[in-house]
């Protein structure tokens, strides 16, 4: 069954709104190879939405999550434990498994929402709402509004790129996350550290940074780095480090022609099994089939792990 079809079967809406509210011109399907589906985060559908009085619609038991920015105007959001108003520099994040309603509260209310999906969304919202609800407000200069626009223009431009599309995701979802955190951290001496760790690993991740060195620099021992990295960003500090290579090598698979052992050298990896194994831990496939799923199938690629 199509997204589309899934959707429309769990929107539960009055009947001369239902074709419209998310129609053909309101909504883009986006199709997604299973073996991403698997794997990855992936758009399921997005749109960009102007809604009038009247306006609502409930959605329940659909595989999916959504993500809604507010560009003006309002909108209420209802679930099980309480109601959010949806309003301008604000981000719902809402899981459609689950019974929810949404309303127009201020009209016109101008919107974009995206429908994704996969393993890493279901981490990411798990980590969000857990103790947060589901909406979040934008800190001042917050790059999420900049990052979804992009993603928007990505999606028209290159609907058939989902590799690039989940990348676009995870790092949407991730702000998030640190804006959350940056939110309800008290202005602390370990806080401040924490924070400069993590710009250590994310403009030293070629460099082999433990813990042990990070324990001489900041004279914080290793087990309160690690608790209190986990508290603001819900990954160990070793596991943040290795996203953020693999996240570079992503980036170098698909934008030279670098062989695989170079690329993993480049972003800190010396032994080219455990960069092989690291990426596929992330990823949930090998640094070739990353490359071969980007580019055509047919286009010549050296062995994997070969000098």
């Amino acid at each position: 069954m199509s997204f589309q079809k899934a959707l429309f079967n769990a929107l539960n809406t009055n009947p001369l709104l239902k074709k419209s509210i998310f129609g053909r011109k309101n909504l883009i399907s986006v199709t997604v190879p299973a073996k991403i589906a698997e794997n990855l985060a992936y758009v399921q559908a997005y749109g960009n939405i102007s809604a009038t009085y009247p306006y609502y619609y409930e959605i329940t038991q659909l595989d999916s999550f959504c993500l809604i920015c507010t560009h003006d105007g309002e909108g209420l959001l209802k679930v099980s434990c309480g109601e959010y108003i949806m309003k301008k520099n604000t981000i719902a994040f809402i899981d459609c498994g689950l019974r929810h309603r949404v309303e127009i509260r201020k009209s016109p209310w101008n919107y974009k929402i995206l429908f994704i999906s996969g393993p890493p969304v279901r981490f990411f919202y798990n980590s969000l709402v857990h103790d947060g609800g589901n909406l979040q407000c934008f800190l001042p200069g917050s790059s999420i509004p900049d990052k979804i626009e992009r993603l928007y223009d990505f999606l028209f431009a290159s609907p058939d790129e989902p590799i690039i599309h989940s990348k676009f995701i995870s790092d949407i979802l991730f702000e998030m996350l640190l804006e959350k955190n940056r939110m309800h951290d008290e202005n602390s001496a370990v806080a401040d550290c924490i924070y400069k760790i993590k710009h250590d690993f994310d403009c030293r991740y070629t460099e082999n940074i433990t813990l042990e060195y990070l324990e001489r620099k900041y004279h914080i021992s290793r087990y309160h780095i690690c608790r209190e990295f986990i508290k603001r960003f819900h990954i160990s500090p070793i596991k943040y480090l290795n996203h953020r290579k693999i996240e570079a090598a992503k980036e170098a698979l698909l934008n030279t022609d670098k062989k695989i052992v170079e690329i993993g050298r480049m972003v800190g990896f010396e032994n080219p099994n455990n960069f092989i194994r690291n990426f596929k831990k992330c990823t949930g496939i090998t640094p070739l089939e990353y490359r071969r799923q980007f580019f055509c199938e047919n286009t010549e690629l050296e062995p994997e792990g070969e000098s």
